[in-house]
């Protein structure tokens, strides 16, 4: 009985040995795992770090362009304001109120235009034209004409 005993100690001995194996074989693939996890984060880390510089190189040297363009544009003013700062206030003074004299010189007459206009309209329609004959005579539009019509109706009717 005592064979028995230690055959079966023997067997279960031999049992844990390959148990023990087992998990030592697992355990340093995980290691092994790890380090090659831990390789691979760090060529990324490093590509980033490359990517990043060179974008911040990029950057930079886009900067210094924009930053050279926008010296050349203040150093040479556009034409619009090299005029602008030769004229004086004093003539930008007198050219408003030239504008001004002239628009209002331009409000005065506009009126008897479009009075002489009417009338026009009315002589025609007088000789028995038709709207849109007196349209096509004016360069008028036919509404234009309709409209002039009613209006010089009831100013003569009132």
């Amino acid at each position: 009985m005592t064979t028995l005993f230690i055959m079966t100690s023997l067997i279960l001995n031999a049992v844990a040995l390959f148990a023990i194996i087992l998990l030592f074989l697992r355990q340093n693939r995980l290691f092994d795992l790890k380090n090659q996890q831990r390789k691979i984060a760090q060529e990324m880390e490093g590509m980033m770090d490359a990517y990043l510089l060179e974008m911040k190189e990029e950057n930079e040297k886009f900067i210094e362009q924009l930053s050279q363009k926008a010296s050349v544009n203040e150093a040479k003013p556009s034409p619009v304001q090299e005029q602008e700062l030769l004229i004086p206030n004093l003539q930008r003074a007198r050219a408003v109120k030239g504008y001004k004299a002239a628009n209002s010189t331009n409000e005065h007459t506009t009126p008897p235009k479009k009075k002489q206009v009417e009338d026009e309209i009315d002589l025609l329609h007088k000789q028995g034209f038709t709207v849109e004959e007196i349209a096509k005579k004016l360069n008028k539009g036919k509404t234009e004409v309709e409209l002039a019509l009613k209006f010089s109706n009831i100013g003569k009717n009132s």
